[in-house]
């Protein structure tokens, strides 16, 4: 059994090409370069971006003055032009997130749902979640606009 948590949305626009933004944001393993709490990607299954595509991360949380660490499983499940769906398991969440990216003015708009569900009962987090994780999406939301602007 699961406990499905409110899903969160974020979006962020960024001046660069969409075919750029999409072929770089899609690719799991530049997580990296614009996502503070990725430590490192592996891919285990799969030859690039593709549906069936397998990766593992590393990941680093600091919360209330501790550090959490653990490993990030990532499967392409979808992927059309400049859409890309994965399905996420760690070891407290399962999550789906569907992420899109569309010409804007002068650039792109990358826009981002995640749908969560906690392996156990979540308690005060159901309501803590969404306003946390989209804290934290939107932080690497700027970073990577930040770091496609500058490349």
């Amino acid at each position: 059994m699961t406990y499905p948590i409110k899903p969160v949305s974020v979006a962020v626009d960024v001046p660069a090409d969409p075919d750029v933004v999409f072929t770089f944001v899609s690719d799991t393993r530049n997580d990296p370069l614009w996502c503070p709490n990725v430590t490192g990607v592996t891919q285990t299954a799969g030859g690039g971006v593709e549906v069936g595509a397998r990766f593992h991360f590393d990941q680093k949380v600091e919360a209330r003055g501790r550090v959490l660490e653990s490993g990030v499983d990532v499967e392409v499940v979808e992927l059309g032009e400049r859409t890309i769906v994965w399905n996420v398991e760690d070891r407290f969440q399962i999550r789906r997130i569907t992420l899109s990216v569309v010409a804007s003015g002068k650039g792109s708009r990358v826009a981002q749902k995640t749908e969560a569900s906690f392996k156990q009962k979540p308690g005060l987090a159901k309501w803590v979640y969404p306003t946390l994780a989209k804290r934290i999406f939107q932080d690497q939301f700027s970073r990577l606009a930040d770091h496609l602007t500058e490349a």
